[in-house]
């Protein structure tokens, strides 16, 4: 593999096209500078570095920056605690961290190097980890541990940027989006990174990332592509009936799956709106299929599309007559790095073969179903419980955003409990909303999915990320 997976001066042009509203003189620094000064920490080639810097410009020119030096770059979100921080930097045996400033009276070790007019952590304490060059980490969500990520070659990213965009029409005549945190594996690789690939002039948003912030972005930007979590979309429809801004021709949606009732409400809203249903995983690259749900009859908008270009989708039998959905790429991980995954959640079968750990079918057609994940069903009373089945009917409310089904403990019995995030929740009301729910969600269960527990809390204002 080649030192630098891409071009230095294809990089530099492509941080041209990029606009940033917040950013400053300093933010738009050099490239070729910017990989001078991390080249200059004098780090072994192939060190894994952390960036923990606010989405914008910068943020994406010291990823190019790191990469081009021939470091690992690994992406944390800039609140991380100073206790994960060390901790993630602890299992994945990271030689620097790289802030906006570096609070070194809260670390135990390190010296502090001024480096593109941010400050590096070089860590000295830690078992350091070697990686090749060309390679990046991607952090996963939590569902594997709140230390591990995914060790990834760049190419195989890119690779999968540019099969994703294919798969949305996404062209070098787009202007595209990013209203997610760039530390989401969906952000760097399907937006970022497909921006660079297919020439697409790109805009990056600060938080909060709300429906209305989203909203005007679109509008200020003139984006013709952009990206909703599942939760935006949800609130989008609650907050505006889900009418969006003139001349945006695309949109994007990963994370959960999305109900069919709510992907039609938002194209008939918004009559030739190119709607593109996603689904993927960090381990995988991130994107699998694709689904181009403004084609597609009504039957198939339950669904997730067919495989990307150079990927394939498969099952295999689990416990039962369950089906894992099996992935076969090029662009899967190479290895799990941190934490040790506690959910056979990724876990790969052999070389570029990915075990999802989702449960789901292929049908007929090529067409990916997803229905859950192992982890989601559970045995109440002697009777086995889906937890996705109440999830999704939960999330078909009105009014809910989010809902989130677990088992717990109560008088000696286990019951489903689940946590409703509501759009909007007036306490004198409360009492009245939680009846309303429980009748409507009662009605779409069976007796034993029905919750023995609800919980009703205001949803966030930034939403909700895999």
């Amino acid at each position: 593999m080649a030192l630098t997976p891409f071009d230095a001066d294809d990089a530099a042009q492509f941080l041209a096209r990029v606009t940033d509203a917040t950013a400053s003189a300093a933010d738009r620094a050099p490239l070729e500078r910017s990989v001078a000064e991390l080249a200059g920490m004098g780090l072994t080639p192939g060190s894994v570095v952390m960036i923990a810097l606010p989405n914008g410009l910068r943020l994406v020119r010291i990823f190019f920056a790191a990469v081009l030096a021939g470091y690992v770059p690994v992406l944390l979100p800039p609140s991380t605690p100073v206790s994960r921080t060390a901790l993630i930097a602890d299992r994945l045996g990271a030689a620097a961290l790289i802030r906006s400033r570096i609070p070194l009276q809260e670390y135990a070790q390190g010296r502090v190097q001024r480096v593109d007019d941010l400050e590096a952590l070089l860590l000295t304490d830690y078992p350091q980890q070697v990686h090749r060059p060309g390679q990046a980490i991607l952090l996963t969500s939590g569902t594997s541990g709140i230390a591990t990520g995914c060790l990834h070659d760049i190419d195989a990213l890119l690779r999968n940027a540019r099969r994703h965009a294919a798969s949305i029409g996404q062209t070098a005549a787009d202007t595209l989006l990013v209203s997610l945190p760039v530390y989401y594996s969906f952000a760097l690789v399907a937006q970022v990174l497909s921006a660079f690939r297919t020439g697409s002039r790109l805009v990056v948003t600060a938080p909060p990332y709300t429906a209305r912030s989203q909203f005007t972005a679109v509008a200020e930007h003139r984006a013709t592509v952009s990206s909703l979590t599942p939760f935006l979309l949800r609130t989008l429809l609650s907050e505006s009936g889900g009418e969006l801004p003139g001349g945006l021709r695309a949109v994007t949606v990963g994370g959960q799956s999305v109900p069919a009732q709510t992907s039609r409400r938002l194209l008939e809203r918004n009559p030739g709106l190119e709607l593109y249903l996603t689904y993927g995983l960090t381990e995988a690259g991130p994107r699998v299929s694709t689904l181009a749900a403004h084609r597609e009859p009504e039957h198939r908008l339950e669904s997730v599309g067919r495989a990307l270009e150079g990927v394939s989708v498969g099952t295999r039998q689990v416990e039962g007559d369950r089906e894992e959905l099996i992935v076969v790429s090029d662009t899967v991980h190479r290895g799990r790095v941190g934490e040790g995954d506690t959910t056979g959640r990724g876990d790969l079968l052999a070389p570029e073969v990915l075990a999802t750990g989702d449960l789901g079918r292929v049908d007929a057609d090529g067409y990916v179903h997803v229905q859950g994940r192992l982890s989601d069903f559970t045995e109440i009373r002697g009777e086995k419980v889906s937890l996705a089945s109440v999830r999704r009917a939960a999330e078909s409310l009105d009014g809910v955003v989010r809902a989130v089904p677990r088992v717990q403990r109560q008088d000696g019995q286990e019951l489903v409990h689940v946590e409703f995030f509501m759009s909007e929740l007036n306490p004198r009301t409360a009492v009245a909303t939680e009846n309303s729910l429980r009748r409507q969600l009662h009605s779409l269960l069976t007796p034993g999915e029905r919750p023995g527990a609800f919980t009703l809390t205001p949803a966030p204002a930034a939403g909700f990320q895999k």
